[in-house]
């Protein structure tokens, strides 16, 4: 909107308009932050690509506020800096987010886990060349260059830019290949992976209380829910974790 060529006093509406989105976005990181705050967290494929997501999508929110400058969008309006800025919003979310649920439910939906070593060369490998394709593009808008143009070297202000766009390209490939270690994992876990536990996440949820994969109709008996789904940390309780379906009692009894 900034640069359509609309009523010069319209610009700083739009822009406070664009940045108040910040507001939500901070409450939402904040609130994911606090989530993970002297918590006992272990670092499982699951963890590990949401920190990375988390940590990813924190980038993307920043670099908006620039976009959201009635001042700096008119300069890095339709530059590699945007392109950067919506890879880091879409990427973490969509895909290390896809990821993180894809590790954490195969063994429910399969009865085998991924293989752990395969699951944190995958998780690193994506982050590491996610983070060189896109942060080279930051310094690129910063300088200038547009998008969407066939041949941007044939631009003699743009040639010292060239450099941050070799390290995209090869951020990109590598990070294509990156994700094979996922391709090998998921398909030989489905033959070769462990057997899964019953609650392998040591989750309180209640479809982690029968086996994976589930029996037809998931309960053999209608289960008795005594608390929330995210009661941690239980008084009277040695684990940090417990399934909705058990009284403390029960289980310190058992114990």
């Amino acid at each position: 909107m900034f640069v359509s060529g609309m009523d010069p006093r319209l610009a700083t509406p739009f822009s406070i308009m664009t940045i108040l989105i910040s507001i939500p976005f901070a409450v939402m990181i904040f609130a994911m932050i606090a989530t993970l705050w002297r918590a006992s967290i272990s670092f499982t494929t699951p963890m590990l690509f949401t920190l990375a997501a988390l940590s990813s999508f924190l980038i993307g929110g920043v670099t908006g506020i620039f976009l959201g400058s009635q001042a700096a969008d008119i300069y890095l309006h339709d530059s590699y800096f945007v392109v950067a800025h919506f890879h880091y919003t879409l990427f973490p979310l969509t895909f290390m987010g896809g990821f993180a649920g894809i590790y954490y439910w195969f063994p429910k939906m399969f009865g085998r886990m991924l293989n752990r070593t395969l699951g944190i060369l995958h998780c690193v490998m994506t982050f590491v060349f996610f983070n060189l394709t896109f942060i080279p593009l930051f310094f690129a808008g910063f300088g200038g260059a547009p998008r969407r143009i066939y041949f941007p070297f044939g631009y003699d202000f743009l040639k010292p830019l060239q450099h941050y766009q070799v390290l995209a390209t090869y951020g990109a490939i590598l990070l294509l290949i990156g994700q094979l270690p996922f391709v090998l994992n998921f398909f030989l876990s489905l033959w070769r992976g462990a057997p899964a536990e019953v609650n392998p996440w040591h989750a309180n949820t209640l479809e982690w209380t029968v086996p994976s994969p589930p029996r037809h109709g998931n309960f053999e008996h209608t289960p008795h829910v005594v608390r929330g789904p995210y009661d941690y940390s239980v008084p009277g309780m040695a684990e940090d974790w417990i399934t909705q379906d058990k009284p403390v009692a029960q289980t310190s009894a058992a114990a």
